[in-house]
């Protein structure tokens, strides 16, 4: 699996404390989420989840606002999907790798869902935006559900465990990651389309591989 560092918008760092557990403070929390604050390449987890959550409730009211939530969102569906190769790496156990990718398939729909509250505006390539995104959505839930499930055990262990069957599995498992990398792509240079059409400009990188570190802390793996 590969790297891909995502650009974003150079501006201030989105900031903000952590929720609690009630309603009320959860409320209070994204009340105070300003999402004209883009996200730059300083932005860590809990700025990452901080605009997401803010995007999933509706908060982006321009287009340059829109960039950053969805960036969010589908930074998030990566950096578990990265959590993937990170164990296979590690031959982590089957069960924790099947957790990472139900808790993938959960960022996904998480990401659908937020996507959707915005089909109505009208900002220069949203639409082509959304569409090209649910397709990326799409690739990456493919290869959860047609490979990584029924690959998981031969993750979880050396390589030269292989079964033939196995390594048959992951070679068809490659094919189809081929399909997913030439979205991927698109959807990384379509950023550039959508911030010109948008008045605004993006460059610098997110570090998604120090976000896949501390997730893998976080699991305990």
């Amino acid at each position: 699996m590969k790297r891909v560092y995502l650009a974003v918008a150079a501006a201030t760092v989105l900031l903000l404390g952590s929720c609690g557990d009630s309603s009320s403070e959860l409320s209070d929390a994204l009340g105070d989420i300003d999402m004209s604050e883009t996200l730059t390449e300083n932005a860590g987890s809990d700025e990452i989840h901080d605009a997401a959550a803010g995007f999933a409730e509706g908060l982006s009211e321009t287009g340059k606002e829109y960039f950053s939530g969805l960036l969010a969102e589908v930074i998030e569906v990566d950096v578990k999907f990265k959590e993937v190769e990170r164990m296979d790496d590690m031959d982590a156990e089957k069960d924790k790798i099947d957790e990472t990718l139900d808790a993938t398939l959960e960022k996904i729909e998480e990401g659908r869902k937020a996507i959707t509250l915005y089909e109505d505006e009208t900002w220069p390539k949203r639409a082509e935006f959304h569409t090209l995104t649910e397709e990326w959505f799409d690739a990456v839930e493919a290869l959860v559900n047609d490979h990584l499930y029924d690959l998981s055990d031969a993750l979880s262990r050396p390589e030269d465990t292989w079964s033939d069957d196995e390594w048959t599995a992951y070679e068809e498992y490659l094919v189809d990651f081929e399909a997913y990398w030439e979205v991927d792509n698109r959807w990384v240079e379509f950023q550039y389309v959508y911030a010109e059409a948008n008045g605004f400009e993006i460059g610098g990188t997110i570090d998604e591989d120090a976000m896949v570190d501390e997730a893998i802390s976080e699991d305990g793996i």
